[in-house]
């Protein structure tokens, strides 16, 4: 009898056992899920803009300055990879023609958005296939320009 007393409290020690591993297993993979998705993702800055020229124009229509009232005619290139460092972001070169003579700049793209418009050397926007861009033309009309 007292070899079966003994016995069973065996048991019912290792079941216990058992049930605190399993919770305490299951608490640990809980916290390596929670883990996983508190770590902030960067985003990948090489995605191919695909809204470019809309994205451009909210840019414009956004910060645009005097300068660009007086544009007449505009032309955008598609988008291409500007090599720097070990990321190379999407940029597309924008042309500008107004009675004040010709203006290049350039959009550089992060994750897709466009997030910056520079002026362009010739280095960088000299030998970009430009392609006409009428939307930008009517933009500057309905912002007062273009007179």
């Amino acid at each position: 009898m007292i070899a079966r007393a003994s016995t069973c409290s065996q048991h019912v020690r290792l079941a216990r056992k058992s049930r605190e591993l399993r919770a305490l297993l299951a608490c640990g993979v809980l916290g390596v899920v929670l883990i996983g998705c508190s770590v902030d993702q960067k985003p990948n800055p090489n995605i191919y803009p695909t809204n470019y020229k809309t994205d451009l124009l909210a840019l414009i229509q956004k910060t645009h300055s005097d300068d660009m009232l007086d544009v007449q005619e505009a032309y955008v290139s598609s988008p291409m990879q500007k090599q720097s460092g070990s990321e190379g972001p999407y940029f597309v070169c924008l042309r500008t023609e107004s009675v004040k003579g010709r203006k290049d700049r350039m959009a550089i793209f992060f994750a897709g958005q466009v997030n910056q418009l520079v002026d362009a050397t010739a280095e960088q926007c000299g030998s970009a296939a430009y392609q006409p861009f009428p939307e930008l033309s009517a933009l500057i009309r309905r912002l007062g320009g273009g007179k």
